[in-house]
């Protein structure tokens, strides 16, 4: 027994070791591409375990589902500076109260209400605005599950002008679980991503 559990903490150890390396790897990338602005605050993940869905993107970008009332505190002294809810305010899972919760933690609010049933590339193009705007600023960006988050911010990077690597990409991506079996179950994210991608390729 002992033997087994000294194993699965190896496991363990090898996955979050992998993890670190990634995130590493990702944010020299983009940091190389411009895309991470070294004068942000840089997001310290290691007290925000309980967020649901989280994904450490790089030293300056999460994505998450929904936080809860007490995770924004959390999420403020971690570093992040704005939080941007896709979340549509008809939605049942949306916070009323979530703008006074992140303006009384010290962060700034911003609200894209993105239909899940019909995701615009207006939405996108809304999303992609707002994180030029504010490339000096550590960000959460959260939905739900982090489904619309995650989609948003891979289509920002994929939209930039600098190259990002395709392991990068697919990274931001990785909250989806199986790629193919999500677009299968949701056809309109799949035609969404593949319809702002050969919009910009032609920029």
């Amino acid at each position: 027994m002992m033997n087994f559990n000294i194993n699965e903490n190896i496991d363990k150890l090898k996955t979050k070791l992998t993890g670190a390396m990634l995130m590493t790897l990702v944010t020299t990338t983009l940091l190389s591409a411009g895309i991470v602005n070294p004068a942000a605050a840089q997001i310290d993940p290691s007290q925000l375990d309980d967020i649901k869905a989280l994904k450490v993107n790089n030293s300056q970008v999460i994505t998450a589902g929904l936080p809860t009332a007490k995770q924004f505190e959390s999420l403020q002294k971690s570093g992040v500076e704005l939080v941007i809810n896709l979340i549509p305010k008809d939605n049942s899972n949306y916070i009323e109260n979530e703008a006074q919760l992140v303006s009384d933690a010290g962060m700034i609010y911003q609200n894209i209400e993105v239909d899940w049933q019909k995701p615009t590339i207006a939405d996108v193009e809304t999303f992609i605005a707002l994180m030029e705007q504010n490339q000096d600023k550590s960000v959460l960006v959260h939905c739900a599950a982090n489904y619309r988050a995650s989609a948003f911010y891979y289509l920002y990077l994929a939209t930039q002008e600098s190259p990002i690597s395709d392991d990068a990409l697919a990274d931001t991506l990785s909250p989806w679980g199986d790629l193919q079996k999500s677009y299968a179950k949701y056809p309109q994210w799949q035609k969404l991503i593949e319809d702002v991608k050969i919009k910009y390729a032609d920029k």
